[in-house]
């Protein structure tokens, strides 16, 4: 039927120009419905595909446990990170950005859903067995806007990638941690080395791929997270005498926050020494250049294929790391070596050398990426988009940054001030006492955060409203813990 009809329309052809253009008019109300509707699909393929062809790719470049002050172009000359430092000066660098929950899947599943903690109830000690289902899953919503999503390396987080929307993935590393020598099978190839080199391999194989579709791509590095063993070349590069001890060095952490005994500080003996701190901090930072080395080979593949000309690149990380810092080792507080992290984007329509103080969270990446793609922002998602702050804009995006830690802890910060409520634990898992009490810094006086404040009568008022904004956030989000104020 349809060869017919364009036989009998074929008067309708048109010439022009001396027979060098000839144009087909056909009347698409006389056309037969097999035709029309084969006409509309091809017109929703090439609308689609243009929308794909100016739809920019996205890769993700996630690492573990990355203290934010890490990066040498951001002001520390004792750390080696070339490649970072190159997405500094070519990027936007936010300097203030925070981890809701300073933890890896309670982290990674906000991230992933644009979700506070106390919504997507990925929490100690359950974890993503009591994870929110009806959530927004930021891999699908990508898929479904028309992009390919393929992930390597860490995945800790509800099921399985498939769940998610990933639609590819290779050399995927289940769990927490585990040691960074790994080895995965996939059909006749195996793929052996160290984590972060394996993982770089795979986003290079990726990379080669011819693409149909735009990309949203994860590198998710286990590196920096211990066990911290670096190969040979970066554990000799840092000798321990040579990196400097934190200047909030404490012996022991003096407060009853509930965590004293959890596996992190455990790694190191109470009172911590500054050799035993120096030797950890040496191997730590020869994660991070090991890591960094990984990035550059990525990011010189992206320029080798053509597709850093239009690729958002993210480097960002779950939460950071004490290390030494306040006598702690882990992760599980909301000073800035733990609850900040480290956030550099580059790529179209991003201002190169640029930086930015406004306070903004991981999890605002998901509606931010969807804002400068096109797509529309899930309902479910609770994080707000930071496109404003990319485009020039200096209003602030939060007027408040909240944390939640299990049971034991809650926050509220300003850029000036942070508030810190440590409650009792009723948890039976034992990981050290606990008490119901209040932590308040001065940010401008003390960027350390080595002085509580907490009952000076100047700070009165500033308390009392950031009290006030806890529990009316608390609230809010129907918290399991006492929102009341004391």
């Amino acid at each position: 039927m349809l060869n017919q009809w364009l036989n009998d329309n074929s008067e309708n052809s048109l010439c022009h120009g001396n027979n060098q253009t000839k144009k087909w008019t056909l009347n698409f109300q006389t056309a037969p419905l097999d035709l029309r509707l084969l006409a509309i699909f091809l017109f929703l393929c090439l609308v689609q595909a243009d929308i794909n062809a100016a739809r920019p790719n996205i890769l993700l470049l996630f690492s573990d446990d990355h203290q934010v002050d890490l990066i040498n172009a951001q002001g520390n000359p004792y750390i080696d990170t070339p490649n970072l430092d190159r997405l500094v000066t070519e990027g936007l660098s936010f300097n203030q950005t925070f981890a809701e929950v300073p933890t890896c899947q309670p982290s990674r599943a906000s991230l992933l859903t644009g979700c506070s903690a106390l919504t997507h109830q990925t929490f100690h000690p359950n974890y993503s067995q009591t994870f929110n289902r009806k959530l927004a899953r930021w891999p699908q919503v990508m898929q479904d806007a028309g992009y390919e999503t393929f992930w390597t390396g860490k995945w800790n987080s509800h099921g399985q990638p498939k769940f998610w929307g990933i639609t590819k993935q290779s050399c995927i590393a289940t769990g927490g941690m585990g040691p960074h020598i790994k080895s995965f099978t996939e059909g006749k190839n195996t793929y052996e080395g160290f984590s972060s080199t394996v993982f770089a391999d795979a986003a290079i194989r990726y990379l080669k791929q011819p693409h149909e579709k735009p990309f949203f791509m994860t590198v998710a590095f286990t590196a920096p997270h211990d066990p911290r063993t670096p190969p040979k070349k970066y554990r000799d590069r840092y000798k321990p005498h040579q990196v400097p001890v934190p200047g909030n060095f404490y012996s022991s952490y003096p407060y009853d926050d509930g965590y004293r005994k959890i596996r992190d500080e455990k790694l190191l003996p109470y009172p911590r020494t500054v050799d035993s701190v120096r030797q950890e901090i040496a191997l730590y930072y020869g994660m991070i250049s090991q890591m960094d080395e990984q990035i550059g080979r990525i990011l010189e593949t992206l320029k080798e294929t053509g597709l850093d000309k239009n690729t958002v690149i993210i480097y960002t990380s779950d939460n950071g790391l004490a290390i030494g810092h306040h006598g702690l080792m882990g992760k599980f507080s909301f000073y800035r070596h733990s609850f900040n992290v480290p956030l550099i984007m580059k790529g179209p329509g991003i201002p190169a050398g640029k930086e930015s103080n406004q306070a903004v969270y991981l999890h605002d990446l998901f509606p931010t990426i969807c804002e400068m793609t096109g797509i529309d922002i899930p309902d479910t998602v609770e994080s707000k988009s930071f496109l404003p702050i990319i485009q020039g804009k200096n209003k602030p995006i939060h007027e408040y940054i909240f944390g939640a830690l299990s049971d034991r802890k809650r926050s509220v910060s300003t850029l000036e001030y942070r508030l810190v409520r440590h409650y009792k634990s009723e948890d039976t898992t034992d990981l050290g006492p606990s008490e119901n009490r209040y932590l308040f810094f001065d940010l401008k006086k003390d960027p350390l955060e080595m002085v509580d404040r907490y009952g000076q009568p100047e700070y009165a008022e500033i308390i009392a409203d950031l009290k006030q904004a806890l529990s009316d956030w608390q609230k809010q989000k129907k918290d399991f813990v006492n929102a009341d104020i004391f």
